[in-house]
Formats: C-alpha cells, sequence, structure tokens
C-alpha cells in the first residue's frame, strides 16, 4: 500500500505590504543590498522601566487612551458568557448580551459599589448580573433592570444607574475597548492603519479559543514588547526550544504608524525561492508577529495563533495573557493532543520559562542601578522606534 500523500494546506492570503516584505526578506537571505540593519547605535534610559513617575505617565496618556486588545471573541461563545478581569486599576466585565453583542462594562455595582462579579479569569455564564449587597440587578449591556423594595428609591433615575461601559468593538474576531469610561469613541480600523489590511484576510472571527493563562510577572510591560521586535536573541536565548526552526538573522520588519510587522526566515525559508508569490507561505516559510501598540503581539506559528497582552500594573509587573486560538475545533483527539503540547512547548518553555524569564532578569538589574543606559544595536532598530513612540505619547 503506498504512503499517504499529504497536500500542504493553502497559505495564508497576505496583503500587498507583507507580500512586499517578504521579497525584501528574500533579497537579504541572497544577500543582496538589505534596509533591514540600520547602523545607527543609540541609548535609553533605564529608568524608563521602573520609574513611578513615567509609569504613571504611560498609564495615563497611552493606555486610557488607545484602544487595547482583551482578547479574542471566541472566548464569550455563548449569550450570558461574561469573565471579569482587572485591567490598569480598572475591574471589567466582558459579556456577551442576548443579541450576541460583547460588552465591556465597569464590574462596579452604581448603587452602592460593590463588585458584581467577584473572581477573576474564570469564564461564566449568568442570565443578569446580580449585586451580592442588596440584590439590585442589571441585564447583560449594563441596564438596571431591578430593585429589591424600590419604594426606598422614589426619585431613582434607572436610565442614568446602568453600568459604566466603556467604548469597546470587535475587530477581526478580537475584542477591543478604550480605556476610560469618559469616552464614547473607538476607531480600531483607523488606530491599526495598515495592519488592519494585514489582519483583514486572516479571518480570525472564525478562529476558535484553544487555551488562555493569565497570571503576574515581574517586568516591566516594555520589557516584553522589547523582546519581540528584534531578532538577535533567537538563536541564544531559546537555543534550547524554537531556535532549530529558524535561520539566523533572516528577517524584514517595518514600523506602521504605532506599530510593526516582523518577518522572521524559518528554516524552510529558502524554498520560498522557487515559489511565485502567491505561494510564500507566512507560517511555514516565516513567523510574522504584529507588534499593536502599546502592549500586544500576534504571533503566527505554524498551525496556530498566539496572542499576548501585557498589562502593566506597577513599573515592575505586568499582567500577562497569553492566548492561543486555532483555525478550528480540534477534528481529532490526535488534533487535540497536539496542540496541547503546542500550547505546553510555546506558553511554558518559551515565553515563560525565557522571554518572561529574561525580562524578569532584566528588571532586577534595572533596579540593582548597574546601567544607566541600555544600547540598541544595529539588529534592534525597531526598539528604537518603538521607545521613540512611547516618548512622543508621554510629551503630549
Amino acid at each position: 500500500m503506498s504512503a499517504e500523500v499529504r497536500t500542504p494546506p493553502t497559505p495564508p492570503a497576505m496583503s500587498p505590504a507583507l507580500t512586499a516584505l517578504f521579497r525584501r526578506m528574500l533579497d537579504e537571505m541572497d544577500g543582496r543590498e538589505s534596509v533591514e540593519w540600520d547602523p545607527t547605535e543609540t541609548t535609553v534610559d533605564a529608568n524608563v522601566y521602573g520609574d513611578p513617575g513615567i509609569h504613571k505617565l504611560e498609564i495615563d496618556r497611552i493606555f486610557r487612551r488607545l484602544p487595547l486588545c482583551l482578547g479574542h471573541a471566541d472566548q464569550l461563545r455563548e449569550p450570558g458568557s461574561m469573565i471579569a478581569r482587572d485591567i490598569l486599576g480598572l475591574p471589567l466585565l466582558l459579556v456577551r448580551d442576548r443579541q450576541g453583542e460583547i460588552n465591556v462594562l465597569l464590574n462596579v455595582c452604581r448603587h452602592r459599589g460593590a463588585r458584581l462579579v467577584v473572581g477573576q479569569e474564570e469564564v461564566c455564564r449568568h442570565a443578569s448580573l446580580s449585586c451580592p449587597y442588596h440584590a439590585w440587578t442589571y441585564d447583560l449591556n449594563g441596564a438596571l433592570r431591578g430593585v429589591p423594595s424600590a419604594e426606598g428609591f422614589p426619585t431613582l433615575d434607572r436610565a442614568s444607574r446602568g453600568l459604566k461601559r466603556l467604548p469597546s468593538t470587535v475587530r477581526h474576531g478580537l475584542i477591543w475597548a478604550v480605556m476610560d469610561p469618559t469616552r464614547t469613541d473607538i476607531d480600531v480600523a483607523g488606530f491599526l492603519g495598515g495592519i488592519d489590511d494585514d489582519l483583514a484576510p486572516l479571518d480570525f472571527g472564525s478562529h476558535k479559543l484553544f487555551r488562555q493563562r493569565a497570571c503576574k510577572r515581574a517586568t516591566n510591560w516594555k520589557l516584553m514588547m522589547d523582546a519581540f521586535q528584534e531578532v538577535y536573541h533567537i538563536k541564544r536565548l531559546h537555543a534550547r526550544t524554537i531556535a532549530p526552526f529558524f535561520l539566523d538573522a533572516r528577517t524584514a520588519g517595518e514600523g506602521e504608524g504605532l506599530h510593526t510587522r516582523i518577518l522572521v526566515g524559518r528554516d524552510r525559508l529558502p524554498e520560498a525561492r522557487n515559489l511565485p508569490p502567491e505561494a510564500w507561505d507566512m507560517r511555514r516559510h516565516a513567523t510574522l508577529t504584529h507588534a499593536i501598540f502599546p502592549n500586544s503581539l500576534i504571533i503566527y506559528h505554524p498551525d496556530f495563533t498566539s496572542h499576548m497582552g501585557m498589562f502593566p500594573t506597577s513599573p515592575g509587573e505586568i499582567q500577562f495573557v497569553h492566548t492561543m486560538f486555532t483555525p478550528h475545533e480540534a477534528r481529532s483527539e490526535k488534533e487535540r493532543a497536539h496542540w496541547e503540547r503546542s500550547f505546553e512547548m510555546i506558553d511554558g518553555g518559551v515565553f515563560h520559562a525565557e522571554d518572561l524569564f529574561i525580562s524578569e532578569q532584566i528588571q532586577l538589574g534595572v533596579e540593582s542601578g548597574a546601567n544607566d543606559t541600555f544600547v540598541f544595536g544595529r539588529f534592534e532598530q525597531h526598539l528604537r522606534r518603538f521607545h521613540e513612540n512611547v516618548r512622543t505619547m508621554l510629551r503630549e
């Protein structure tokens, strides 16, 4: 009997910008003129990773102004699904209502301020929201619906006592919100700019949540954003895990507004030389990372995708949320076991044991005062642009 012949999956469609970036990476591999390695050498003050005053400005002028990605819509599959999570000092409820819309509400009763859902991180289901203190009850869209012994509040304006909402929307299957309850506007497409064009053909809306892990780690949020915007460390820090799958420093990246798109050549990249552009595969031949300012990373592995959110809780600590999602539900126990192993490897073996570990070690170094500045070399040009974007927003 002949061996089974497996047809490779159709490569995901690439935007014109990604196609041009892929061509640039091939040119770099073949030794043609490269724009990838900027000879400029610069420094950044080490205190940007630990100064409380800088941290406060970052929260006020960056994190409370820009749309932040809070996760994937598939976390909340059914009406009544909700998850409580504290982000930037705000107790949030992400809720899918009866009409199928996802709302981002403040998890705070409008009577006396108690939390409606006490636990965090676990997805639960409720037909409505009821305060454990006096049982004021709210619809899943936040409207106040029930007040026990209502005669005690004869002049209460129920319409003005609904739960506070954050401006939010779902785009590309991802939940976005602005962390300011005084705002009503959110424009994710405008915020993403050309990254929106990259995401459109990837059809994230149909992807399925596989696993999520959320925990606190002792590092500044920018150290993790730094780690995924340069490739200098891959063959060193990740020598025992993912390094064999990648070529050394074969990459192409560029800024897109506040954001960055980066392609890193995988070990199969040489075979793309002889393929037409429509067969170039950003999962098989390369790994694409979207660094979405300020604190999101989307990484496109060969057969699943990671979203990471770095939410600062203090100058030296983050709430780290890693979500793995897949193009479809597992179709067999073998496929499920494969994705379980993949999650354990990438989440535990790489992100936590290597990237977060080294970020925490750097944070300890920052707090020791050993360095007044850190140096960014010619392989780290995206870090320079990222930190300049941060500085620009802090001056505004």
